[in-house]
């Protein structure tokens, strides 16, 4: 837990102004967030096509799974024999998991999800491992608790401190939130885009930095690791990238696509599974233990 003016914690720093190490602290997550989310815009990967794309090929989508696997192995370690909660999430996790010998329940909201995953299930014969539920989390309350939780997309409302607590009901063991350091690349190319397409600036969300210390002034123990991973979303032509964008962007007029169109041809680069931004970003992980290992401040 973040005590002092300055927390190592892993491969980096977090430095934190203890004058805020207060419950304002979630006031300021949910100010940020509010006004992140009231603009149309973070769509899931393209509207309408994302899953058959996976369906399609599958490379990019088991790229970012290993990644998650890999993270939450190097902290766990071994996982088989136990059983994981997944809140939405990347769409092939559970599957891996499920290979090797986790229990997985995952939440989702969506129904075209839903059945997404469910197809999933029984293409990879793992309909005994992966167990998909219908609704908010809080609908695996009977299945639970669990010796893991992957929460972070739950972490999308400005109701930060209530969520965590609702995760946490869930926990028999740790809690796992992955969040952004800062922008993946195709976040910083929208925000660039932004004020010249809708004349307005681009409303960035809360980073890790700030879930760091709601975190530390919601008096939770916790570590927190970061890795470096590119952007998960692939495009096979330039046409689906214009298509995401502008519909991420709450749609644009013919002007605003063709805007759209001549930036990306400079901002995307053809790898062999297709169309990718170029960069990297920085990718946190926060574990917390179950509630007997919180304090009270």
């Amino acid at each position: 837990m973040i005590s002092g003016p300055v927390y190592s914690v892993g491969p980096g720093w977090i430095l934190v102004d203890q004058s805020i190490a207060n419950r304002d602290c979630a006031s300021a997550w949910a100010d940020r967030m509010r006004r992140h989310l009231s603009t149309p815009h973070l769509l899931p990967l393209r509207p309408g096509t994302a899953l058959e794309d996976i369906a399609s090929n599958s490379l990019p989508a088991i790229e970012e799974a290993r990644n998650y696997l890999a993270e939450m192995t190097g902290v766990e370690g071994e996982l088989a024999g136990r059983t994981v909660l997944i809140v939405e999430g990347t769409p092939l996790l559970p599957y891996l998991l499920a290979r090797r010998g986790v229990q997985v329940t995952v939440t989702t909201r969506s129904r075209r999800y839903a059945s997404f995953l469910r197809g999933c299930s029984r293409q990879r014969r793992v309909e005994e491992s992966v167990i998909v539920l219908d609704g908010p989390f809080e609908v695996a309350h009977d299945s639970g608790p669990f010796d893991l939780v992957i929460g972070s997309a739950a972490l999308y409302t400005p109701e930060i401190e209530s969520t965590i607590g609702r995760l946490l009901d869930l926990v028999a063991g740790t809690l796992h939130l992955f969040w952004p350091e800062s922008a993946p690349p195709q976040h910083r190319f929208l925000a660039g885009m932004w004020p010249e397409v809708h004349g307005a600036p681009y409303v960035e969300p809360p980073y890790a930095s700030s879930l760091a210390q709601v975190l530390d002034c919601l008096g939770y123990h916790f570590t927190y690791t970061s890795v470096e991973v590119r952007e998960p979303v692939i495009y096979p032509t330039i046409g689906d990238a214009v298509a995401d964008c502008a519909a991420r962007m709450g749609g644009v007029d013919r002007r605003g696509e063709g805007y759209l169109r001549r930036a990306l041809r400079t901002s995307l680069t053809m790898q062999k599974e297709g169309l990718r931004f170029r960069g990297t970003y920085r990718r946190a992980q926060f574990v917390i233990p179950a509630r007997a290992a919180t304090v009270d401040r």
